[in-house]
């Protein structure tokens, strides 16, 4: 991580996201004074953590093993909060096939209780959860299809059925394309009030490929100017570590740096709009 550190450093971001995912979600760390020094690190270099990913998925059809997973979501919003994130994106439970009847109901009930055991810690740790919007494979054909916070108004319902500050959507661009619902007329629908952090990448339409923006198929200067007409007040945080991939480390500098420029060419373009 110190490494990655310099290189964002010199690349010239504002501010970085961790993600406590993959099979090593915790960089074999639990301890809390590692992450303070990991920010302090990062400060050092004028940088701040301000967001964070919790584990994935949320839930499973074992109980053990969603119950574990509950207890690691809780510590990365312990260590998330120890680095300074103000949101941290939790994954809604999605553990049943959500085609079959009922089961979107079913599934709303249980991530209202799910939320609803996080917002203790919520206000403990001072961190807020983002709650982002999903997909599923086709269990026939493993073509992407809708799952839970998929539709806007489903999404809405969510946010909304928390009732409170420490809840915020986090709408993941890339998500909602692979679903077939247009990422701008999805901001415009959430809108000011819910939507306070972002998951900026591109898809190819198919793949849930994480890419740079430009590297696929989403209207971007329609995504900036829908979040400008709503004021969005949020930061502009990339998931696009699918840009990186199968690239030399040798190059990973220069890469990061062309996603900052890309970064700021779509601040500009939000800023045009305002």
């Amino acid at each position: 991580p110190e490494k990655a550190i310099d290189i964002f450093a010199d690349a010239g971001y504002d501010a970085l996201d961790f993600s406590f995912t993959g099979e090593n979600m915790f960089l074999g760390h639990t301890d809390i004074d590692f992450y303070k020094d990991l920010r302090k690190k990062a400060e050092a270099k004028g940088l701040s953590f301000n967001q964070a990913h919790a584990p994935f998925g949320s839930s499973f059809e074992d109980e053990a093993a969603t119950k574990k997973r509950f207890e690691e979501i809780v510590l990365s919003m312990k260590l998330a909060a120890a680095l300074g994130s103000k949101n941290i994106v939790v994954h809604p439970c999605q553990h049943m096939t959500y085609a079959d009847d009922g089961v979107p109901e079913k599934l709303f009930q249980i991530n209202m209780d799910f939320y609803g055991r996080l917002k203790p810690y919520c206000e403990e740790y001072g961190i807020h959860v983002a709650i982002e919007n999903m997909w599923q494979y086709h269990r026939g054909s493993r073509k992407i299809i809708h799952s839970t916070c998929s539709r806007p108004e489903e999404f809405i319902r969510y946010v909304d059925g928390m009732n409170s500050e420490w809840f915020t959507a986090c709408l993941d661009i890339g998500h909602a394309m692979l679903v077939c619902e247009d990422p701008a007329d999805f901001i415009l629908s959430l809108g000011k009030k819910r939507l306070h952090a972002l998951h900026v990448h591109d898809v190819d339409g198919t793949n849930d490929s994480h890419t740079l923006p430009y590297f696929g198929v989403c209207d971007w200067d329609k995504i900036m100017k829908a979040l400008a007409e709503i004021g969005y007040e949020g930061d502009l945080t990339y998931e696009a570590d699918g840009f990186l991939s199968q690239k030399p480390k040798e190059l990973y500098s220069a890469y990061e740096k062309l996603m900052v420029q890309t970064g700021r060419s779509l601040i500009n373009k939000f800023e045009e709009n305002q």
